[in-house]
């Protein structure tokens, strides 16, 4: 793909929508993607280059095709295996039961964890447990998930609304069990073993996309003051979070 990753955010995420036109989910998460890729880019500089992405998406695919190799990935479907990166067959949610944790996979240097753990009804500390003995020794856990106290949920629950969708029948996509804080997140992960290097707070979606998935679509005025508003506010208003943790033993 050969994005110029030494530009700025805006730069990378515009140039990941032109790679994928007319997809209004990956203009919505570009910026976010732009994040990620710019982070896996800085620690791959130190390591050998195996990756990990744990639930496969259109980020998989920006990571292999940006830094030329092959990615595997963790997720729901029975073990694949593919010169693109071998898929491996795991719930995150059994990881509360460490007898069923894999032992026959391989060792990675740098895990990608982007939009998941909020989807998990176990532990982040036995989840991040388990992802610990996937990675090598020095190598980095990056996390992306929403900030649980951004401006939006605390302005809805001063509206008396309750800022957290419902928890959906649908075990295969039940919404967001729970959200983080970033002291919470740190927490866990020293829990875990790893060792917290860096957290940055961000508004890394792109809402003026965020109404077309579902039909409607506010004025793109309004969105643009709002995308605008999020990246002028103090950063633990904003609407993302990024932790990078790394297993130094």
């Amino acid at each position: 793909m050969g994005l110029d990753l030494g530009t700025r955010d805006r730069d990378v995420a515009a140039a990941i929508v032109e790679h994928f036109p007319g997809d209004p989910y990956v203009a919505f998460h570009s910026p976010r993607y732009a994040t990620v890729l710019k982070l896996v880019e800085r620690y791959l500089a130190r390591v050998e280059h195996r990756v990990l992405d744990v639930g496969p998406s259109t980020l998989t695919e920006l990571l292999r095709d940006q830094f030329a190799l092959p990615v595997d990935t963790l997720g729901f479907t029975p073990d694949r295996p593919s010169d693109r990166g071998n898929h491996y067959l795991f719930d995150l949610n059994d990881a509360q039961w460490p007898e069923r944790w894999r032992q026959d996979l391989p060792r990675y240097d740098v895990v990608v964890m982007a939009e998941v753990i909020e989807h998990l009804h176990t532990s982040p500390r036995l989840v991040l447990g388990f992802l610990y003995t996937l990675m090598r020794p020095g190598g980095v856990l990056i996390v992306q998930t929403p900030n649980a106290v951004r401006l939006g949920a605390r302005l809805k629950l001063l509206a008396g609304r309750n800022p957290y969708a419902l928890i959906r029948e649908d075990i295969a996509n039940p919404d967001h069990f729970r959200e983080y804080t970033l002291r919470e997140l740190r927490d866990y992960a020293g829990g875990a073993g790893l060792t917290v290097r860096d957290c940055t707070y961000a508004s890394y979606f792109d809402i003026r996309y965020a109404g077309r998935r579902d039909g409607g679509r506010p004025s793109p005025w309004l969105l643009l003051a709002m995308d605008l508003l999020y990246k002028a506010m103090p950063p633990r208003l904003r609407t993302g979070l990024t932790v990078v943790a790394q297993r130094t033993s």
